[in-house]
């Protein structure tokens, strides 16, 4: 689809070729910038294919087209292979200054980043230009994939008898899924790890670093108090609970979630004392995130404090990161994929009729959640006077992602994404993202306070000022040191209520509804995250607002 030409392969077509660009480009609305680094692009693009080509007497066919928002240019000729970087060193004059030569290659590499594909079959080359990439089309393609994955499980749950819908979800959902979600447990660490080395060996100015590690840890404690609020009020306007349910608890149906927290304690002192590995090895193995970020500061530190005498070792912090953002970048190509087999089969394993009884619990969380999201506007309106509407135009990708795999380090990868084309320096959000993905509980503090407040009214016990300030003091401390065990939500929740005279059994009422509940809270979670990173960036002048306001 889209507007084409067919003109010969000689120069002298140059100028032609160019003027039908330009104006398809300003057809498609495309901002006068991007089509001057577009053009400069086409016309080397252009230009190696004449050279390429047998004769002039070949064809040259240009399409401007796209879907969804997006808008490309493809070149299609007979023609001898060239690759990228040809066209690079086309753009590329070599300067006798370092300096100069370091500038001109980072503008090339913007210039041209992903946008250009090159390939060659039966002595044909096909040169694509991506001129814009639409923020709607991965939105579009994961909530197909979302909608399609949950009537797939409902009509596979509904049509198929047991054995067989077992069967399906056993030997093709589960296994997709669980490669996928290994793939993206691989990757974070690495990436949290080389991400924040290579952005604090590049700072430079270390005091800043602190002071924005400072702002950033004040911040996240303020929204989870926020949020602790935002519970109480949530269920102060639904004050759901029938102490008919306390009948239905299940000893038994709680006993694997409470096992796992057997032992654990939670303290704010343990975590912090936690933060400090034994080995290097032991952090990645078992993905202990603030471990990771410590050495990975660590790390980052010496490399800046070392930068004049051994540039070297921040160079390789430079290449790896660049490595796992490719790989990062090609294994989140395939999320609606694995969107639909993660619905299809939690649609399929889910019990509906067991869950109606406690389902008035799960509005109640995701109306917290939402008055959440109000005051993250807010808070990003406040402090930065940017346009909260256009933050959410560009990061709810992240969000899509967060709410699907409701895992904040899984979210990981798409959150840093989204942060970068919001135009946050890699020098902010490469520390803050991970650090909030590891203490910045907002969602979970949500679910917390309501799931609390939920069982004293099933179990009739009287909430007064001081039970409520011991929740609060309790939220806080699971927030900053939930265990990194599965399920470790639950688990919290399982901590959390025996201390106001609940029994921890109590969590068989929701362990159901509970993946539905921790999808949301992980949205709520990592949107959190970005918009104190923004913040952070734009008081540190670290925020491009330009490409914000893009």
């Amino acid at each position: 689809m889209g507007d084409s030409i067919t003109v010969k392969c000689s120069t002298e077509k140059l100028s032609e070729a160019m003027d039908f660009l330009r104006e398809g480009l300003k057809k498609k609305k495309v901002p006068s910038k991007e089509i001057a680094k577009t053009l400069l692009t086409s016309e080397e693009v252009f230009t190696r294919l004449v050279a390429n080509a047998p004769d002039s007497a070949e064809e040259m066919k240009i399409n401007i087209g796209g879907i969804l928002g997006n808008v490309e240019i493809s070149f299609r000729a007979k023609g001898t292979p060239f690759e990228a970087a040809d066209i690079e060193q086309e753009l590329l004059f070599e300067q006798e200054d370092e300096e100069a030569n370091a500038a001109l290659r980072k503008m090339i590499n913007k210039i041209l980043g992903d946008n250009l594909q090159i390939k060659n079959s039966g002595d044909v080359n096909t040169v694509v230009i991506t001129v814009r990439k639409s923020h709607y089309a991965g939105l579009v393609y994961t909530v197909s994939a979302l909608v399609l994955g949950i009537l797939t499980g409902l009509l596979i749950q509904h049509f198929c008898p047991e054995a067989v819908s077992d069967k399906i979800s056993s030997d093709i959902f589960i296994p997709i899924y669980t490669v996928f979600m290994n793939t993206l447990k691989f990757i974070v660490a690495p990436l949290v790890f080389f991400s924040i080395a290579s952005s604090i060996a590049d700072f430079g100015d270390i005091k800043a670093f602190g002071r924005i590690a400072l702002k950033v840890v004040i911040l996240y404690v303020l929204t989870s108090a926020i949020a602790i609020c935002i519970g109480y009020l949530a269920y102060r306007i639904f004050p759901i609970g029938d102490t008919s349910l306390e009948a239905a608890v299940s000893a038994e149906a709680a006993e694997s979630t409470l096992a796992k927290g057997e032992g654990v304690e939670i303290s704010i002192k343990d975590t912090l004392v936690g933060i400090v590995p034994s080995d290097i090895v032991t952090p990645f193995q078992k993905s202990d995130m603030l471990q990771i970020i410590f050495i990975a500061v660590i790390l980052g530190l010496a490399a800046s404090a070392l930068s004049q005498k051994f540039p070297l070792g921040r160079e390789i912090l430079a290449t790896f990161n660049a490595i796992f953002s490719k790989i990062t970048s090609t294994v989140v190509i395939f999320i609606p994929l694995i969107v639909f087999c993660s619905m299809a089969k939690m649609m399929i394993a889910m019990d509906i009729k067991d869950l109606i009884n406690v389902f008035v619990w799960l509005p109640v969380i995701y109306f917290g959640d939402l008055l959440m999201m109000v005051v993250y506007i807010l808070l990003l309106l406040l402090f930065t006077g940017l346009n909260p509407f256009k933050f959410l135009k560009k990061y709810y990708p992240a969000m899509v992602s967060a709410f699907v795999f409701a895992s904040s380090n899984v979210a990981l990868p798409t959150s840093i994404k989204q942060c970068d084309e919001l135009g946050v320096s890699p020098k902010a959000y490469s520390f803050t993202l991970p650090m909030g993905a590891t203490i910045n509980m907002d969602g979970s503090c949500i679910t917390l306070m309501i799931t609390a407040l939920f069982f004293s009214k099933i179990f009739g016990i009287h909430v007064n000022g001081s039970v409520l300030l011991s929740l609060f003091i309790a939220i806080i401390v699971l927030s900053l040191g939930s265990p990194g065990i599965p399920g470790g939500n639950l688990v919290c929740i399982a901590l959390l209520v025996p201390q106001i005279g609940i029994p921890a059994e109590a969590i068989s009422l929701i362990m159901g509804l509970y993946p539905l509940v921790g999808m949301m809270q992980t949205c709520a979670n990592v949107t959190g995250d970005a918009v104190v990173t923004t913040i952070v960036a734009k008081r540190e002048k670290l925020l491009d607002v330009e490409k914000f306001n893009s």
